[in-house]
């Protein structure tokens, strides 16, 4: 990838950019070549000459994106052997790395008419979470190019399906559609399109070692064996996700029988919270480790909820630890229930 940078201080430029400090970037692909410039004012997307560019504004929400070189405009295969340009989606891919080097992806400059924008209800920034069952928020597997080849081979009259999270919102959206060609284009068929936002869902956390699993009893917090965890309410909590500032996965565990309670920590030991003590973590990232899921409170990311079978309580403890003793995390199973 060949980058070339010009810099441009104060002066008119025609165009999408009037009277501002920008700096535009040529990125030049074999023939593909991509222009877009930061600005510090607004900007449109279509240029005096007809051709659309991506318009990316200089802010502090997404620095990780902002200042990353990796873009493109996102192509879907025409079936005519005759076209090999592809169809635009109308929006630009960006590209960056989250602190632990996995990929994360988001959507910019999606066009008012194109497809992301007027079907499937993209908006600017809005992170792609995964694509007809492929991860790509923190994926070490699809990079920029591999989810641009994702889009590439999009398949026709078949349904695909997508996630996006929006941050504004923050809320995460399911979009399921079918593309169906024409003879010079590639379009959404009519009334295919399905938007979904994911609620939250409900969930058992088990401990395989001995088939028990986590419960809210008389008030506490205990471990137990239930006849059957798929429909007991007392072993159920209302999970709900979100992306932190680092966009990582983050999760609240809700009492089913008593909304004002969470999973929490108290002290050294996992617990259950009142919602309005914010004196205790209730947030967690998950981690897998050798197919157990562990729980790291949020903040705390070098410490794991791990069980002492000896105190029959779960405590914080290092990964050190977890790591030489296996096997004491969870396995977290989707219940029939409804939030």
């Amino acid at each position: 990838l060949n980058i070339k940078k010009e810099n441009m201080n104060g002066f008119e430029v025609t165009g999408s950019i009037t009277r501002v400090q920008s700096k535009t970037y040529f990125f030049e692909n074999g023939s593909n070549v991509v222009t877009f410039s930061e600005t510090d004012s607004s900007t449109t997307n279509e240029k005096s000459d007809g051709k659309y560019c991506l318009q990316r504004l200089n802010t502090q929400d997404s620095i990780t994106l902002d200042e990353s070189p990796f873009v493109s405009e996102i192509f879907v295969k025409h079936p005519d052997e005759n076209n090999h340009s592809g169809v635009p989606l109308g929006g630009f891919l960006c590209s960056g790395y989250r602190s632990d080097g996995t990929f994360l992806h988001a959507f910019y400059t999606p066009r008012k008419d194109g497809i992301l924008a007027k079907d499937l209800v993209v908006k600017e920034k809005d992170i792609l979470v995964c694509v007809n069952g492929k991860m790509t928020l923190g994926s070490f597997e699809y990079d920029h190019e591999g989810v641009l080849e994702l889009f590439w081979t999009l398949p026709l009259s078949t349904t695909i399906s997508m996630v996006k999270y929006n941050r504004k919102s923050d809320t995460f959206t399911t979009m399921e559609f079918l593309l169906e060609w024409t003879k010079e284009d590639i379009i959404v068929k009519e009334n295919s399109v399905k938007l979904m936002a994911q609620p939250p869902t409900v969930e058992a956390l088990l401990f395989r070692r001995d088939f028990t699993s986590l419960a809210y009893q008389n008030g506490k917090l205990t471990l137990c064996k239930s006849a059957n965890v798929m429909s007991d309410c007392a072993h159920h909590f209302i999970v709900r996700k979100t992306l932190d500032e680092g966009l990582y996965m983050v999760y609240t565990f809700q009492v089913q029988k008593d909304r004002s309670k969470f999973l929490g920590i108290n002290g050294t030991k996992l617990d259950i919270v009142d919602e309005t003590n914010d004196a205790n973590i209730k947030k967690f990232r998950r981690e897998e480790i050798n197919k157990d899921v562990y729980l790291k409170p949020y903040g705390k990311d070098d410490m794991y909820v791990y069980y002492n079978k000896k105190e029959q309580v779960f405590e914080l403890v290092t990964r050190k630890k977890v790591l030489k003793n296996e096997g004491f995390g969870w396995y977290i199973l989707s219940t029939l229930c409804q939030s």
